[in-house]
C-alpha cells in the first residue's frame, strides 16, 4: 500500500479513510499544508469537520488509508 508522499505540498488534495472512525468522520480530503508547522489540514467529507495533523501521521498505516475505502 502507498504511503503518504515525501513532498508533503502533493497532499493537497489527496483523500484518506480513517482506519478507526469516529462519529460518521470515516472519509477524509486534505484541504491545506501548513509548511511552517508542518501540517496538513483535513476535511471530513460528511462532517465539515476540520482536523490538523503532523503530515507523516498519514504514513501510519494503523490509523490512515489513502484513498476512501
Amino acid at each position: 500500500m502507498p504511503l503518504a508522499p515525501h513532498n508533503p505540498s502533493k497532499l493537497v488534495g489527496s483523500h484518506w479513510s480513517r482506519v478507526n472512525p469516529e462519529d460518521r468522520g470515516k472519509h477524509w480530503e486534505v484541504v491545506r499544508f501548513d509548511r511552517r508547522r508542518g501540517e496538513a489540514v483535513l476535511r471530513g467529507v460528511l462532517t465539515g469537520e476540520e482536523v490538523a495533523l503532523p503530515w507523516r501521521d498519514l504514513r501510519d498505516r494503523e490509523r490512515w488509508l489513502p484513498g476512501w475505502v
